[in-house]
């Protein structure tokens, strides 16, 4: 019997390694199992030494553009060159965007000239993270505004179908007079790698800190928009009334959030790493204070390695933190409730372990990244050929 030929699948990506963040860590775990079904190419921007395994998987080939020098919150844009993305454009079945900074408007366009079919996949509202980035204030943010949102509308209306981790993000696009038909795929994690430790003392003595201590941890970009300075006003707050804390910092970005933590006492600044889980694993306490997100994989990971989890409500994250059940909100840019709710913890080890067993449970049965993978390959491989059927 005739072997069916793999279909050509682009990746656009404005984020690849050695830069870590959601998307990143989203094409480290999905494109090799889409590998089997697809000839895949990747756009991405090169930001220097440090190779992601993709460069080297069977059937995945990365095309890298220079990056420039103008900084954008913790970020710099690739400068893409449109005749290797249109060229690359022309060779797909099916374009896969994940993000509409440089590289995912220049495909965008280059798909809506050749009229080709376009996915778009929505790591972040968009909009609101360039609003975040782009530094204006007064009379310039309002117009800034007007523009980013008139540009963002007209890209994601040039898309075939936009796929988002929630019914809450995709009614958002739509409240945005965002048109293009929405399907929900939520995000997991590979609890055969998330997973809690044997021994949380161990792991935190691996990393050479006191087994005694309670670590209260972190794990992501160095942005504006994670708004890590409450989290280390709280941390300052308690500090001074706890002798038994350290708060680990995994992640890298602006050099003025970056020097809140870095070589201070009673903080474990462990940059940027490609392997998160150890930290994952020493930590009782994760706390996301962000200001905007989708999913938050860096929370449901640290859900799945057993942490007791304090969050910002954003995003959809309400989905899988059930307050007092499988973690704890506090309010946005408060650093006074945060530290009471950090506070009720460090003195509650039965509510930590309560919080640790039903994150994680919820994790394992909700959120399981095989789950994600068999929704993306049904979505992607039949739009090759023609229209979904199944879209909301």
């Amino acid at each position: 019997m005739r072997k069916m030929q793999k279909k050509n699948l682009l990746i656009a990506a404005d984020t690849f390694a050695p830069r870590i963040d959601g998307v990143s860590k989203f094409l480290q775990a999905v494109v090799p199992a889409l590998a089997s079904d697809f000839n895949i190419t990747i756009l991405a921007p090169d930001f220097g030494p440090g190779c992601s395994d993709l460069e080297s998987t069977p059937g995945v080939r990365v095309v890298k553009f220079r990056i420039g020098k103008k900084q954008w919150g913790d970020f710099k844009l690739a400068i893409p060159a449109f005749s290797t993305i249109r060229k690359e454009v022309r060779n797909a079945d099916l374009v896969f965007v994940q993000s509409i900074a440089s590289i995912g408007i220049a495909t965008i366009f280059c798909a809506h000239l050749m009229k080709k079919k376009v996915v778009i996949y929505t790591h972040v509202i968009e909009w609101q993270l360039a609003l975040k980035n782009v530094g204006f204030r007064g009379i310039m943010k309002f117009f800034s505004r007007i523009i980013i949102m008139g540009l963002a509308k007209i890209l994601y209306n040039w898309c075939t179908l936009i796929i988002a981790p929630s019914a809450e993000i995709a009614e958002i696009f739509s409240n945005h007079n965002i048109k293009v038909r929405k399907l929900i795929i939520p995000l997991g994690v590979d609890n055969s790698m998330f997973k809690p430790p044997r021994n949380r003392r161990a792991a935190k003595s691996e990393l050479s800190i006191n087994p005694d201590n309670i670590v209260i941890g972190y794990c992501g970009r160095l942005s504006k928009e994670k708004d890590l300075p409450t989290l280390h006003r709280a941390f300052m707050r308690l500090q001074r009334k706890y002798n038994n804390l350290t708060l680990m910092i995994v992640g890298d970005g602006l050099p003025e959030i970056r020097a809140l933590f870095k070589d201070k006492e009673h903080i474990y600044f462990a940059g940027m790493r490609n392997n998160a889980i150890p930290f994952y694993q020493a930590m009782d306490i994760f706390v996301m204070p962000s200001l905007t997100e989708t999913s938050s994989l860096a929370t449901m990971e640290a859900m799945a390695c057993g942490a007791a989890v304090l969050s910002t409500n954003v995003g959809n994250i309400k989905d899988y933190l059930k307050n007092y059940r499988t973690g704890i909100f506090f309010k946005k840019k408060n650093s006074f409730d945060l530290s009471n709710k950090l506070e009720i913890l460090i003195r509650n080890p039965n509510l930590r372990e309560q919080l640790s067993s039903g994150g994680h449970g919820e994790i394992v049965e909700n959120y399981n990244w095989k789950n994600t993978i068999d929704e993306f390959k049904k979505v992607l491989m039949p739009l090759c050929y023609e229209e979904p059927e199944k879209l909301l």
